[in-house]
C-alpha cells in the first residue's frame, strides 16, 4: 500500500464527494462516493490517534475497505446510517443472486457487475449517510 497521509485522505475525501454528486448516479458516481467514505474514515481515525500517515495504522486495526468495520470502530450506531440494514450492509448480484457485504461494493462498481437495484439503492443511502457523518466529524 502507498501511505497516504492525513491531508491528502481529507482533500481526498472532499475531491471524491465532490465529483460523485457532480457525475450522474451510475458505477462510476457510486464507486467514488464508496473511496470518499474510506478516505474519511482513514482521515479521522488517524487525527482521533494522532498519526500522520496511513503506513501508521497497526495491521490489526487497518479495515482496509471494510467501511463496515470502521463504523464498529467509531460506534456510529446502524440506525444513524440506515433504516434497512441492522448489521453490515449487504447487496446481491443481479447475474446469480450472489451475496456480498459492503467492503466488495468499490469491485462491483469498478468492474460494472450489476447490483440489484434495491440493494444498490439501500448502498448509495448508507454511503451517504456515512459521508454526512464524516462531514461532521472531519477537521
Amino acid at each position: 500500500m502507498i501511505p497516504a497521509g492525513v491531508r491528502e485522505l481529507e482533500q481526498a475525501f472532499h475531491a471524491h464527494i465532490k465529483e460523485s454528486q457532480n457525475i450522474p448516479s451510475s458505477c462510476s458516481s457510486y464507486l467514488l462516493l464508496f473511496y470518499a467514505a474510506e478516505c474519511g474514515v482513514k482521515s479521522i481515525w488517524l487525527r482521533r490517534r494522532r498519526l500522520m500517515k496511513t503506513d501508521d495504522i497497526p495491521e490489526p486495526d487497518c479495515q482496509g475497505h471494510n467501511l463496515h468495520g470502521w463504523c464498529k470502530e467509531f460506534r456510529i450506531p446502524a440506525s444513524q446510517l440506515s433504516s434497512v440494514y441492522s448489521q453490515t450492509p449487504y447487496f446481491h448480484l443481479e447475474r446469480d443472486g450472489h451475496t456480498f457485504n459492503i467492503e466488495k461494493a468499490h469491485q462491483v462498481w469498478r468492474y460494472g457487475i450489476k447490483i440489484k437495484s434495491q440493494d444498490e439503492k439501500n448502498l448509495v443511502e448508507w454511503l451517504n449517510k456515512l459521508c454526512d457523518w464524516i462531514k461532521e466529524n472531519i477537521r
